[in-house]
């Protein structure tokens, strides 16, 4: 069993244009905005922190280290504040990634915590297209009118594979569980520019290098306490009303997210407590983790990568 029977975790914030005030205001960051607020990552370019104990403030893939873990980090989860629309992109798989991009490829789940009126996704075609058609609409600005258009409610979780285009739009504010990889190819930006006055740069050949073309059925979603699995990580959503006990397993660690609430977490004599926002990594071992309290959790698990995909 590891050192520490779980370690609180600080997130990495990022203050991409399109972000809004909702993680600002609810981590109390110096940022004007913040979008992405990385809550469980070791990835390096945005590694989050140990928030608290003997490691605190030791970046989590250092900890890792120090912990004796065996095998890479698979994982990235954050929370996204969509104020507007994010740029309409596509993530490569893995062999992609490896030849080009020296990352993981970037399959993700989104778990929608609140959707405005009119909010929305965007996810796959709604036909069949040719990539020459693609390209053709991204130049004329035209793209969005063969996108697939799925009205988002608080509860949805919605699987997009390697491959799949997708773009968040305004008004979400999603936790996003992906491979821990930032292989992001920008296929349509709207026209917008940065706070430089620069149009954003796209990555049309290398997004239409990886682009699934067909017309994609409907969203795989999921508002079931068993949530949703793919071959890289499985999410759960669990309601803790007064008390709940998460059973661990040996080959695969945890990671928690309140999204709502607050209560506490004891495993073996460790305790501490929860609020919303706050995030956890519970290391592989057989021993149970015990939550108390009135609050959401949604529950991540992997195993640790022993060679790279």
């Amino acid at each position: 069993m590891s050192r520490e029977p779980f370690v609180k975790l600080k997130p990495a914030f990022k203050d991409y244009l399109w972000g809004g005030k909702k993680l600002k205001a609810l981590y109390g960051a110096k940022d004007k905005i913040v979008a992405e607020a990385w809550l469980v990552s070791a990835h390096p370019d945005g590694p989050s922190v140990v928030a608290e104990g003997k490691f605190e403030g030791m970046p989590f893939p250092d900890y890792l280290k120090a912990d004796g873990a065996q095998g890479n980090f698979p994982v990235l989860i954050k929370f996204i504040d969509s104020a507007q629309k994010l740029s309409v992109q596509v993530h490569p798989d893995d062999a992609y990634a490896r030849l080009h991009e020296n990352d993981s490829g970037k399959s993700e789940m989104w778990i929608v915590l609140e959707a405005d009126a009119g909010a929305y996704l965007y996810v796959g075609f709604n036909r069949d297209v040719t990539k020459e058609e693609v390209r053709r609409r991204v130049e004329d600005g035209t793209i969005e009118e063969v996108l697939g258009k799925v009205p988002t409610h608080a509860g949805d979780i919605v699987n997009i594979p390697a491959g799949t285009v997708h773009a968040i739009g305004a008004g979400n504010l999603i936790l996003e569980v992906q491979q821990s990889s930032n292989a992001t190819y920008r296929l349509y930006d709207y026209m917008r520019r940065d706070s430089m006055g620069s149009l954003r740069p796209l990555h049309v050949d290398k997004a239409l290098d990886v682009l699934d073309c067909r017309r994609a059925e409907a969203a795989a979603r999921s508002n079931s306490p068993q949530g949703m699995q793919c071959p890289y990580f499985s999410v759960e959503k669990h309601a803790v009303n007064g008390s709940f006990t998460l059973p661990m397993a040996d080959e695969r660690f945890a990671a928690a997210v309140c999204i709502t609430g607050e209560g506490a977490l004891k495993r073996q004599k460790k305790q501490a407590p929860l609020r919303r926002g706050d995030s956890v990594y519970l290391p592989a071992g057989a021993s149970p983790a015990e939550f108390t309290g009135e609050m959401i959790l949604v529950v991540i698990r992997a195993a640790l990568l022993t060679e790279r995909r």
